[in-house]
């Protein structure tokens, strides 16, 4: 059963597209934000450190720049989770979040995005970059029906703090070395990774929002066919533009093998039919939201994010113009 909200909060929102950089505990971080002066800034947020983000939020208040949080967390090692059917795992996993939300409301906050989380239990190092394979994998429609709860729970509990609750689309395989390597792309781990055709029936649960990362979204098909792939991840798009909140501006090189990757928007190969979506392409997909407020976008590159900032601010201004 949904939950219904009585109480009517001013729940912060974006009034365009918004230009974001993503920071975190890194001390370069402070010098991104003033080089940048975004309009707001995604914050890689470990919820067993939430202490630790004081300076970074004062920092960012001083500046007059909105935060919204992108949530990670871990119980004894595995990775938070909010649809696998381990009653530990879960009810402890909703709790990071709701911790979450409530560090979001102290410091005023936009957001707070969230991964559904799996089919199957991973191990992660946050320090190393690494996740690991744990357990057997269940059934996708077990995982459904407890993301339902978790989400519809999670999202009237960050409304009720005056947050915007979003899910993230994800990548159907992980990199099973350095989450930021090229070359570890080629090594995979299955898990079990919830599609997004299962994700997007519910993104109909009151107060919960869409982030679409473009190189998540398209890794969920895994294939050779180019063309196959950016067709998916332009319908895609488009069919969920209208509960899009926040787009993570990535894309792909080969193999696509459904795992992730955080190129630079400025290096060559974003020009060319190995990247995926390409430079062409991702202004096509920027004009799916022309005529919709309340849209942020940032890019997530493995270095130089003020350099990506750049690239991205003119790659929206060039979106924009008719064609």
């Amino acid at each position: 059963m949904r939950l219904v909200g009585t109480l009517k909060p001013k729940v912060i929102q974006f009034n365009s597209m918004q230009l974001g950089i993503k920071v975190g505990l890194q001390k370069s971080s402070f010098s991104d934000l003033q080089a940048t002066q975004p309009d707001f800034c995604e914050v890689w947020f470990d919820s067993a450190k939430i202490d630790e983000y004081d300076d970074l939020f004062a920092y960012t208040k001083s500046l007059g720049i909105k935060c919204g949080l992108h949530f990670w967390g871990a119980l004894d090692g595995i990775l938070a989770n909010l649809c696998f059917p381990d009653q530990k795992l879960l009810s402890a996993s909703r709790e990071l979040v709701k911790k979450t939300i409530d560090a979001a409301q102290k410091h005023h906050c936009k957001y707070v995005n969230v991964h559904p989380g799996g089919s199957r239990m991973a191990g992660v190092d946050f320090t190393k970059g690494r996740f690991y394979e744990q357990g057997e994998q269940v059934d996708f429609s077990v995982c459904v029906e407890l993301l339902s709860e978790s989400l519809t729970e999670l999202a009237h509990y960050a409304y009720q703090h005056e947050v915007n609750l979003l899910v993230e689309s994800v990548p159907s395989r992980a990199i099973g070395g350095d989450w930021y390597s090229e070359e570890d792309r080629t090594k995979i781990l299955n898990l079990g990774e919830l599609p997004l055709a299962y994700l997007q029936p519910l993104l109909d649960i009151p107060h919960l929002g869409f982030t679409n990362d473009f190189g998540h979204t398209a890794a969920n098909l895994v294939s050779q066919n180019r063309a196959e792939i950016f067709e998916y991840l332009y319908k895609t798009t488009q069919l969920l533009a209208s509960k899009t909140r926040l787009i993570h501006a990535g894309y792909l090189i080969p193999p696509y093998n459904g795992t992730d990757y955080h190129g630079s928007l400025y290096n060559e190969i974003f020009t060319t039919d190995l990247a995926l979506p390409n430079y062409q392409e991702m202004k096509q997909l920027l004009k799916l939201f022309s005529n919709q407020n309340e849209i942020g976008i940032l890019a997530e590159p493995k270095s130089d994010h003020v350099g990506n900032f750049k690239f991205l601010k003119a790659l929206i201004s060039e979106s924009s113009k008719t064609s």
